[in-house]
């Protein structure tokens, strides 16, 4: 399903796809020898579910008749919006190899993690069920709970290793390598969902019964890790050949590509072969500025993937 409409009105029924995430950066800083510091601000997004919760979805949202039979229900979101200071070192050996380490300090304002999970059946003109949830958050999406705001602090690292060379480049990535948030007497809501049947014939009719607890207690955060091995052979006078894997919440992502570094701009083409992305960049020789866009359709209300990266550095 196309990004816009997955924010949208879900006009067509969903094709694939067991989880919908995104991963916003923000940063400023300054370098001073093997030093940096600087700000940052992070938005993080995933969203997991089965492929019967999004039609059951699908079709509540454009009263659709319901799939006759069991339907397991699967939700499950880990969201984070926060801010800090960050402070990292780095160092090359003589060799080749090289390190980066850094930590960042944040402040956190928005949060949300939680799960629902049960089985819904729909009988003739009847559609009943439960589900299970477990639900914490700063502001309540479901059961519109009133509350003071919980305050959260905490840290993540990032670290990166590698050897550049004349004839190739090895690199990995890992970033929120460890990290938490420490949330002061956040809202938690668990308990059971059970449906109420409207009586409204062949249509998904949800007015569901929820049982359970509210509680306020300190809560801590942890967001997937992400990963990054990155492959790189150089060529003279042609193109450098690469080769990306990347890693986050489980998943696994293969990307190919060419680097043109001998001609202005130093174009790079690639492709993601499991979103069947395409990414293009370009960047100057010393690092000043950088561009790269990612997507799987140039139609952009089309597109099932997007990635936007854009860097500006200077130098004194």
């Amino acid at each position: 399903m196309p990004i816009s409409e997955f924010a949208g009105d879900w006009k067509n029924a969903p094709s694939a796809g067991d989880s919908t995430w995104t991963r916003n950066r923000l940063e400023l800083g300054a370098n001073y020898g093997n030093w940096t510091v600087g700000y940052t601000q992070r938005f993080d997004y995933r969203l997991e579910y089965n492929r019967d919760t999004a039609d059951l979805y699908y079709r509540n949202e454009n009263n659709l008749p319901a799939r006759q039979g069991d339907v397991p229900v699967f939700l499950r979101i880990d969201q984070l919006r926060a801010q800090g200071f960050k402070i990292g070192y780095r160092h090359r050996w003589q060799s080749g190899i090289f390190a980066r380490v850094s930590v960042t300090a944040l402040e956190a304002s928005d949060f949300q993690a939680g799960q629902l999970a049960g089985t819904l059946n729909a009988e003739g003109d009847f559609f009943s069920g439960t589900a299970d949830l477990d639900y914490r958050y700063t502001k309540d999406l479901l059961l519109e709970h009133q509350f003071d705001m919980p305050q959260g602090r905490g840290f993540t690292t990032d670290l990166a290793v590698g050897y550049s060379g004349s004839e190739r480049t090895i690199q990995i990535q890992l970033q929120d390598l460890y990290n938490r948030i420490d949330w002061e007497l956040a809202p938690h809501t668990y308990g059971k969902f059970d449906t109420i049947d409207r009586d409204v014939e062949d249509k998904v009719q949800l007015n569901p019964l929820f049982s359970g607890k509210r509680l306020l207690e300190d809560f801590r955060q942890k967001m997937p890790m992400y990963g990054l091995a990155s492959y790189t052979e150089h060529a003279r006078g042609g193109a450098d050949v690469k080769l990306d894997v990347e890693y986050y919440g489980n998943d696994l992502r293969y990307t190919t590509g060419l680097l043109w570094d001998h001609v202005p701009g130093n174009p790079y083409l690639g492709y993601e072969l499991v979103d069947r992305q395409w990414l293009l960049s370009v960047g100057d020789d010393n690092g000043i500025w950088k561009l790269q866009l990612g997507f799987d359709d140039p139609d952009l209300e089309k597109a099932h993937s997007l990635t936007i990266a854009m860097a500006v550095a200077a130098y004194w």
